[in-house]
């Protein structure tokens, strides 16, 4: 993509009534598009990095009384000189601002194209670029703050050391291939499969992080499943903050899977309140049980609630059974109340169930607790987030893999090469060191105007 000669415009925050509203400017010529229609109180002409108060006007007359901050390329988020308006922020007074700047000489920026530009300008790799958007749509604090490390560049370090690590294995090979009638001999297959089995192992590291990745930027499905008058529909209008659900006394209020989305300890849940698994007559009901057994069964995390003042039963067996294989929190509910449950088949799944009171909330700080452990990176984990970088790390592992088999099997240098070469290509996808323009439009097509 060519870089227009003209400065682009664009409102940069939300079109909504607010104290204050961002236009900016980026491109050759937007210092003096912006002095165009702007007139310091103090007569002087604004210098770089430096607020300057003034009157943003047209040629009808004033429009605002603003704050206009101008940068000087490079040392601006886009590379290029910039320019932004902190104007009141009504709808009308922004329209206004920026159709003054048009008229002035500047043009309309299209969806992202300010990341764009700090992406074409190398101020941004692609996978800081992403994670801007990532951050902009974050519906959880932890997903925001997955987003803010992949940003500041932690994912692209990650990949840059794994595809060095590679390009130097790859040197080593083509300088025999070249060369090895000038006397350059073969690297040592034992040096290489080290350097190639260190690659796969930070690979499959990276990779492993992919499911935690996902449920951290989308949000974790979650089925609460338990039998009839458990507490099932207690936990989720505990979690989300409000009556979500019906509670009553009776058993099988719950006649469908109810849905909300909720932040538990920062983590966003999508939660599925389920029927009481039970074998009924109901028709309706029987409905919502099969439903039950059918969110349960695709739900990523298993909320399994049982009532610790009822004893054991063959229901709770069966709940017990769906959580088989699965990753799950088993919670002891109505603690509140004489306990009247024997422990002993549930400790043999879950040692420590999580013990909770629904309708008070006491205990929902320890489940808070379970739930970071699951998901919730390490300060300095890095997680993969985006399937656009976990289907490119898949990639590049198996081709190093391959790599790494075909040296082991005393093949021809240069057959090992070619995997190595996808490797180092893939691996460069997600950073933008070796991607297509086709990716790069759909990337930034998913920005909004402004960003």
């Amino acid at each position: 993509m060519s870089l227009s000669p003209r400065p682009i415009a664009a409102i940069s925050t939300a079109l909504q009534d607010a104290a204050i509203g961002v236009v900016r400017l980026s491109g050759p010529g937007s210092h003096e598009v912006a002095l165009r229609c702007f007139r310091p109180l103090s007569g002087k002409v604004p210098r770089p990095r430096r607020a300057c108060v003034g009157r943003v006007f047209d040629a009808q007359g004033d429009i605002d009384l603003a704050v206009l901050t101008l940068w000087a390329a490079p040392a601006s988020f886009t590379g290029e000189d910039m320019a932004e308006f902190s104007c009141h922020g009504g709808r009308v007074v922004l329209y206004d601002v920026l159709a003054a700047l048009l008229e002035a000489g500047a043009r309309q920026a299209g969806p992202g194209e300010f990341t764009r530009r700090a992406f074409l300008n190398g101020k941004l790799d692609l996978a800081e670029s992403e994670a801007i958007i990532d951050l902009i749509t974050a519906g959880s604090r932890a997903a925001a703050r997955a987003a803010l490390s992949q940003a500041s560049g932690a994912l692209s370090q990650r990949c840059r050391a794994l595809r060095a690590g590679l390009v130097e294995a790859d040197a080593d090979i083509l300088a025999y291939v070249d060369f090895s009638d000038e006397g350059v001999v073969q690297a040592d297959p034992a040096v290489l499969c080290a350097a190639l089995r260190k690659a796969e192992a930070g690979l499959d590291a990276l990779l492993a992080t992919c499911r935690r990745g996902r449920v951290v930027k989308e949000g974790a499905p979650t089925a609460i499943i338990g039998k009839p008058n458990a507490g099932k529909s207690s936990l989720l209008n505990l979690l989300a903050g409000s009556e979500r659900a019906i509670v009553t006394e009776l058993p099988g209020t719950t006649r469908d899977v109810v849905s909300e989305t909720v932040s538990v300890g920062g983590l966003a849940l999508r939660l599925l309140d389920t029927a009481g698994l039970r074998d009924t007559a109901d028709p309706v009901e029987r409905i919502g049980v099969q439903r039950s057994r059918q969110a349960a069964a695709e739900a990523s995390l298993l909320l399994a609630v049982f009532d610790a003042s009822r004893p054991w039963d063959e229901l709770d067996d069966r709940v017990l059974s769906l959580c088989e294989g699965r990753e799950a929190i088993a919670i002891l509910n109505k603690t509140d109340l004489p306990q009247r449950m024997e422990l002993s088949a549930l400790q043999r799944r879950f040692p420590s169930p999580v013990r909770l009171c629904a309708a008070t909330g006491e205990g929902l700080p320890e489940l808070e607790r379970r739930l970071c452990e699951l998901y919730l990176p390490a300060p300095d984990e890095v997680l993969l987030t985006s399937l656009r970088h976990a289907e490119a790390a898949g990639r590049a592992r198996e081709a190093v893999r391959r790599a790494r088999e075909a040296i082991e099997q005393g093949v021809e240098p240069d057959i090992a090469e070619v995997d190595l070469r996808e490797a180092i290509e893939a691996l460069g996808e997600i950073t933008g060191e070796s991607v297509t323009q086709d990716v790069i439009d759909s990337i930034f097509s998913r920005f909004c105007v402004g960003k």
